[in-house]
């Protein structure tokens, strides 16, 4: 099993369901890399390197 954590979206980024995540929304994150798999309520988001960050930060959304 790949390994999970979670992290917190510095883009928008939209989902496999059409569904677009604001910065700020919290994820779960499988895989490293330069692309890893999010997971927002089983909605599957294709992340970049730069697309979020580890862990989760309150602030972001306030930006």
């Amino acid at each position: 099993m790949a390994a999970q954590r979670l992290g917190t979206l510095l883009v928008s980024v939209p989902g496999l369901s059409g569904t677009t995540y604001p910065p700020g929304t919290t994820v779960t994150v499988r895989g490293r890399g330069a692309t890893v798999d999010g997971y927002v309520n089983g909605d599957w988001l294709p992340l970049a390197w730069w697309e979020f960050s580890d862990g989760l930060r309150e602030d972001i959304a306030d930006r």
